[in-house]
Order: structure tokens, then C-alpha cells, then sequence
């Protein structure tokens, strides 16, 4: 057992679920009650939401799938918005409504499956799996170019045409140790820093939000987006941190290649930069 917060372990914890305030040792990536992903810092209460004088507002995410809420978190910690959580139910004050229902539209837009109405499909049931694995997973299939989605029981579901390439993915993966982040991020560009990657999107994603046509915005995102695939885990990030700013890029550039509306762009290209903006 390596729960901390009951004292088992004799230590103090060091990561904590966001939903439900448990406190776990710092190897311990997911909370064993609600499996979403772990977290470094204490969830804030709801009292502390705001001043006192600030109206809250709730977003009820129940239906959300445990990646999707972590997914969410990680948005909200990035940004630096105050919030808390009541199991699936998330705290806001009311004066950043529109920045979280942002927030949930980009999420909505990565769950929803890519899958034609009439596409033959196969499933897998994904119960069995971690959100650590399934974070890898979903990763590897947005990389392979692989539409997907997920049915009401939460089973994966892809076309037919594609089942070999999925099995290929699973293969794959499941001969990954799990050890370290190699097998969860690229394998490194020599002379080619971090921050320097971040800042080219953040520059790419500001220009698309002014006007998602530009050029130059729409060069850099292409050139930025392939490097930062290739980077290693950088020094400095948690692995689920950096793994969020790579599912933002990735959502930005799906729906740059995509028939999304200007205003669709423009609106992805905002949620991007914004949590770029916290880390150049």
C-alpha cells in the first residue's frame, strides 16, 4: 500500500488526487478510488475558490472519462485558475467562465470520435488499462494518424480498415517496460532546446488566434509541432504536464488540417496559447 495520507508508509505524501484529496507516495500516478492521474500540490477546498465575495460556478463532469478530467487539471494548473473539485464536479469563480469553457470545449473536441457514422468498426475493451497507458495509447494512435473514439461503456473504437495497425499499437506498447519516459516521448533533438520549441507554437498559436490564414503562423505550427513530437521529457516537467501540452499542440494541428470554421481555429489557437504562455 502507498497511501500516505492515512499514515501507511510512515511517510508524508507527495502527490495527491485532485478529486478526492488522497494523499499517495510520488510513484503512484494514478488515485486508486477515482482513477484520475495524480497531482504535486494539494487540491484547494471550495471555501477557497475565489474571495468571498466572488460568485462560484460548478461544471458538472461526471460523464467525463478519468483521462478527460486529468486532462482538464492539467489545463486549469497550467493557466494557474483558482478551482477546486467535488468528486467530478469542478469549482470555477464565476469571472473565469469563459476562459473554462474553453477549456471544455477544446477537451470535447479530442474526445469526440473522428469515427464516420457508417464506418465498420471493431472495439477493445480498455478496463484492464492505467490512464498512464492509456495516455500512451491515444498518443500513439493521434501519431499513426489513426481516427478513433470510445463507445458509452468506455471500449475504444476504431474502423476495421484499421485493426491491424491498432493491434500493431498494442503490440507495441505492451513491449514498453513501462520504465522512465522513453517510451512515452520522442527520443531527443540534438541542438534543439526546449524553450525554443515552446516559444515558436506560442508565437505560431498567437498569430492563428489574430488570423488563423497566416502564413507564417501556420509554417511555424507545422515546424514546431513536428519538433516538440520528437523531444525528450525536458528537464523541469512532470511527465502528465508535458504530455497535456503535447495533446493542446496535437488538437491545434488536427483541427488546423481539418474543414473546422475560422472561429473554431482561432478559438483552439486561443486555448493553445494561453497554456503556452505559462511555460515561455
Amino acid at each position: 500500500m502507498v497511501v500516505c495520507s492515512s499514515g501507511v508508509g510512515g511517510s508524508e505524501p507527495q502527490v495527491w488526487c485532485f478529486q478526492c484529496g488522497a494523499g499517495y507516495a510520488a510513484e503512484v500516478a494514478s488515485c486508486v478510488e477515482c482513477g484520475v492521474a495524480t497531482v504535486s500540490e494539494p487540491p484547494a477546498n471550495v471555501a477557497d475558490v475565489g474571495e468571498a465575495d466572488e460568485d462560484q460556478l460548478e461544471y458538472d463532469l461526471h460523464e467525463y472519462s478519468s483521462q478527460s478530467r486529468s486532462m482538464m487539471e492539467s489545463l486549469l494548473l497550467g493557466t494557474g485558475l483558482p478551482h477546486a473539485w467535488q468528486g467530478a464536479v469542478l469549482v470555477v469563480r464565476e469571472a473565469d467562465e469563459e476562459q473554462v469553457d474553453t477549456f471544455v470545449g477544446a477537451i470535447d473536441r479530442a474526445a469526440a470520435p473522428a469515427l464516420a457514422e457508417d464506418e465498420l468498426r471493431v472495439a477493445y475493451e480498455l478496463s484492464d488499462f492505467d490512464d498512464d497507458y492509456l495516455g500512451r495509447l491515444t498518443g500513439a494512435l493521434d501519431a499513426a494518424g489513426i481516427a478513433y473514439g470510445f463507445d458509452e461503456d468506455g471500449d475504444l473504437e476504431v474502423a476495421a480498415a484499421d485493426e491491424a495497425r491498432v493491434d500493431g499499437l498494442f503490440d507495441k506498447l505492451a513491449g514498453d517496460d513501462g520504465e522512465g519516459d522513453s517510451g512515452e516521448f520522442g527520443p531527443g533533438l540534438d541542438g534543439v532546446d526546449a524553450h525554443e520549441v515552446l516559444s515558436r507554437l506560442f508565437v505560431a498559436s498567437d498569430r492563428l488566434q489574430r488570423n488563423p490564414r497566416d502564413r507564417k503562423g501556420n509554417r511555424n505550427l507545422a515546424r514546431g509541432s513536428e519538433e516538440i513530437r520528437q523531444l525528450a521529457l525536458p528537464f523541469g516537467f512532470e511527465a502528465r504536464t508535458w504530455r497535456a501540452v503535447l495533446n493542446q499542440v496535437e488538437a491545434l494541428v488536427v483541427i488546423v488540417d481539418s474543414d473546422a470554421t475560422q472561429d473554431e481555429i482561432a478559438t483552439a489557437a486561443t486555448t493553445t496559447r494561453d497554456i503556452l504562455h505559462n511555460f515561455v
